[in-house]
């Protein structure tokens, strides 16, 4: 069993609850005595140990051979998969629609045809119900197979009713998967430029956009169909920084699961994210007074759901929860109480407990050091952009690659450490040089720091004015207002110009924005 089948299988082991590994184990022993079945000697081994040691395996279990183990390997994980499907037949309603499916198969290779179209009628009055077109099809061509040969006698008066139904999933099929198409597309060129920057990024996202957006009537789509088409809109939204239309956009998303309350449950996960784009469009939209219900929302959500949450549930909940948990710091200026907050985020990253993608970890891992600097923690921010400037990560998230490179500019800079600032201008230029499309507000900060070993002590605030002024005049330009929200520059230059701290700067402003509320 090669090396990452064997990281799945212990990952599997140690993702199952109490409940389920007890159900494994009942079901095991009944095929045959405990101590002769070696697939579940092996799972007590790695059960209890939590990670693979080939010499405590053969030692635990004198009977299993060395020439055995990759082939018991692969039969403990597909006998732990098929006892997790047994059990989440009654809980999870595509695989109760799949079983039937089966079911129907072999009850046509059985010659009981009448049995299988009776069982394939009930499938698709359930995956009518839980509007699954796929499987709706998937039972359609089956019955039209069975029916096609002429078996029942029945072709003549079903014929049509066939055809329809097959025309109409089809098309639910077609559109959901253009529109679910659209939708990813749209996240993987966020994932690879993030923002756009420029009229040029703008015109390149719109035509996409357009040109792959199905022309359709809205209500004609299934529940799915219109979650897939809220999402396309939402991340194009976000992507040209609409924040206004991405909020409407995503409080549409949320308003299909409270119009449709049995979805809930049914699609946590779906439903969470939905809620998670209400949260960011608020907060790049800097709605504190509207933020605060809607995270409390959240926060009911998860005590609502939390014990009856499946892993991917939780990992998904804990992201959002986590990554508005740190807004919520940057929209209130309280960078003590973020300082603390961030303890648990730093230590759920390190266990990779969630096993979050790259895209989080970058990203949490700039907010953090966005939290400590504003905190006047330098050296916890200068600790956490290392994770990001020590590597190159091409073609993904070039904009939060370049904040962290000017950030960790700006600490060293703070620190007074001459030779490391030296160093960093050389390394943040070589590599700011390489991107394609600069924004204006990282070319005027780093021509700044280019200056700066050139600037005397006695011209340096003139020269902060002068860089706080330009930088005040291109943060009114549509496409540049987001690099202020996480790293406020204007605030920093203000706070040297003025002899303070900046977080105090930042509070300072913040209660004004909260006062005009």
């Amino acid at each position: 069993m090669p090396r990452r089948s064997t990281d799945n299988l212990l990952k599997l082991i140690t993702r199952m609850t109490p409940a389920e590994k007890r159900v494994f184990r009942i079901n095991a022993t009944r095929k045959g005595v405990k101590n002769e079945i070696l697939f579940l000697n092996l799972f007590d081994v790695l059960e209890r140990s939590g990670k693979y040691d080939e010499d405590v395996i053969f030692k635990k279990i004198p009977s299993l051979k060395k020439e055995q183990l990759p082939n018991i390997k692969a039969n403990l994980y597909r006998q732990i998969l098929s006892s997790l499907r047994y059990q989440k037949r009654h809980t999870h309603s595509l695989i109760a629609i799949r079983e039937n499916l089966d079911y129907a198969h072999i009850l046509h290779a059985k010659g009981l045809y009448n049995a299988a179209l009776d069982i394939l009628d009930k499938t698709k009055r359930m995956a009518s119900e839980t509007e699954q077109s796929l499987s709706t099809l998937a039972a359609l061509e089956l019955e039209k197979h069975i029916e096609g040969l002429y078996i029942t006698g029945s072709m003549y008066p079903k014929a049509k009713v066939l055809k329809d139904q097959t025309l109409n999933a089809l098309r639910q099929v077609s559109v959901n998967h253009r529109l679910s198409n659209l939708s990813l597309s749209l996240y993987g060129l966020y994932l690879q430029y993030g923002y756009v920057k420029d009229d040029r990024d703008y015109d390149f996202i719109s035509d996409y956009f357009r040109n792959n957006l199905p022309d359709i009537d809205l209500n004609t789509l299934d529940f799915y169909g219109k979650v897939y088409y809220y999402q396309s809109h939402v991340w194009y939204y976000n992507m040209i920084q609409d924040f206004p239309n991405t909020y409407k956009s995503a409080q549409r998303w949320v308003d299909l699961f409270i119009n449709n309350s049995e979805r809930q449950d049914r699609e946590l996960t779906l439903y969470i994210k939905g809620l998670h784009n209400v949260l960011n469009s608020l907060f790049m939209a800097q709605r504190y007074d509207k933020f605060a219900p809607m995270y409390e929302e959240l926060l009911r959500l998860g005590d609502t759901h939390k014990q009856k949450m499946n892993r991917d549930q939780m990992s998904t909940y804990k992201l959002i929860e986590f990554t508005h948990g740190i807004n919520q710091f940057f929209l209130t200026g309280n960078f003590k109480g973020g300082a603390q907050y961030v303890i648990q985020i730093a230590k759920a990253i390190d266990q990779n407990y969630f096993d979050w993608d790259l895209n989080r970890i970058i990203l949490f891992n700039y907010k953090i050091a966005c939290i400590h600097f504003c905190n006047g923690d330098l050296g916890s921010t200068i600790g956490h952009l290392n994770y990001i400037t020590n590597r190159v990560y091409p073609n993904f998230r070039e904009d939060i690659q370049c904040f962290a490179r000017i950030l960790n500019l700006i600490a060293h800079f703070d620190l007074g450490n001459e030779a490391l600032v030296t160093h960093q201008i050389k390394s943040t230029y070589r590599y700011l040089s390489k991107i394609e499309h600069l924004q204006d507000t990282l070319r005027s900060i780093l021509n700044f720091v280019r200056r700066i070993p050139r600037i005397s002590e006695e011209n340096l605030r003139k020269e902060f004015t002068s860089l706080r002024n330009e930088l005040i005049k291109i943060e009114q330009t549509q496409f540049e207002r987001r690099p202020f929200l996480y790293l406020d520059i204007i605030s920093w230059l203000e706070s040297k110009i003025e002899d303070i701290p900046v977080g105090e700067v930042i509070r300072r402003k913040v209660q004004v924005k909260l006062q005009a509320v």
